[in-house]
């Protein structure tokens, strides 16, 4: 295009300019999206391999229940660590009071499950 038909319709730069801002919103928004389920797939993955590695140690009796119960307890928590994260995200993607409410709950839950394994450890 010619520079003289940019200079005679300033309203047709204005819409391509945002038509591209939108588009980098919604890149970003996709983004953080992708970002906040893979976390959430990670810290799923994570609690269910250490659920199922725990049972199979009780199966095989390796160790005691203590130790097959810190073992959920610890991966439980590396698990949440990851929801954490992925609420976090979700804040951001929908500043809501139920989003503040659900971030809140999970670092509660989080921190619980933290000082309860402190706690069994001692």
């Amino acid at each position: 295009m010619s520079a003289g038909r940019w200079s005679s319709n300033p309203s047709a730069t204005i819409c391509v300019v945002a038509r591209a801002r939108m588009t980098l919103l919604d890149l970003y928004y996709t983004a953080v999206n992708v970002l906040r389920l893979s976390l959430v797939l990670v810290g799923s993955s994570i609690i269910f391999v250490g659920i199922m590695q725990a049972a199979l140690d009780a199966g095989r009796g390796v160790g005691g229940i203590g130790r097959v119960a810190r073992r959920i307890g610890a991966d439980a928590a590396l698990g949440l660590e990851f929801f954490v994260g992925a609420t976090l995200l979700n804040l951001i993607l929908n500043p809501t009071w139920t989003a503040v409410a659900t971030t809140a709950l999970t670092i509660v839950v989080r921190q619980l499950l933290t000082v309860s394994l402190n706690r069994s450890a001692q």
